[in-house]
């Protein structure tokens, strides 16, 4: 029952920040990184104001939850690049050649990856619930996950529409379905 729980805490994690900081590599047309960055800025910038709104959050408490996010980007970012050098680890076709030790000590670092970011999710709870409620704080999951897809088109080179060149515009007042606000 308690790895079921952890399991479904660590697809959580995975699900709620992921798309955030994972990007395809892909090179913007000449000006494109530019305008990229500001696009990321002001989806940020709109996400920040939706957070408040839909929340009800004070500018204090705003204030709060941004400083306790920004605490732990440094270590989720670490956590993000040590997924992506297990994801492309694992792709690598010399993979095929690999004895039992480098295997095992290859599933070790995978376990070891979850777990890190299990902890990390765990603590990040915990101390978010001491600014918001529950109800805010899943609220604010659901909002976090629609900026990471937004982010995450907007590094693909896709907009709303799903095609190169598609419109980007601030996070919604729905989720990423058009359902209605969150509230």
């Amino acid at each position: 029952m308690m790895s079921k729980a952890i399991s479904a805490l660590a697809l959580a994690g995975v699900l709620t920040m992921a798309p955030v900081f994972v990007s395809a590599q892909v090179t913007p047309p000449p000006g494109g990184q530019r305008q990229r960055s500001e696009l990321e800025r002001r989806l940020h910038l709109g996400f920040q104001r939706s957070i408040q709104n839909q929340l009800g959050l004070g500018q204090e408490t705003m204030q709060s939850l941004q400083g306790l996010m920004q605490s732990f980007q440094e270590e989720r970012q670490v956590l993000n690049r040590a997924q992506g050098s297990l994801r492309y680890r694992l792709r690598d076709p010399a993979l095929r050649d690999i004895g039992e030790d480098e295997a095992r000590s290859i599933l070790k670092e995978m376990v070891d990856v979850q777990q890190r970011e299990l902890d990390l999710y765990r603590r990040e709870q915990e101390e978010l619930l001491k600014v918001v409620s529950p109800v805010q704080l899943i609220r604010f999951y659901g909002l976090r996950d629609d900026l990471g897809l937004r982010v995450q088109q907007l590094r693909q080179g896709r907009g709303q529409g799903g095609g190169p060149g598609g419109g980007m515009t601030a996070p919604s007042s729905g989720r990423g379905t058009g359902g209605p606000p969150l509230r």
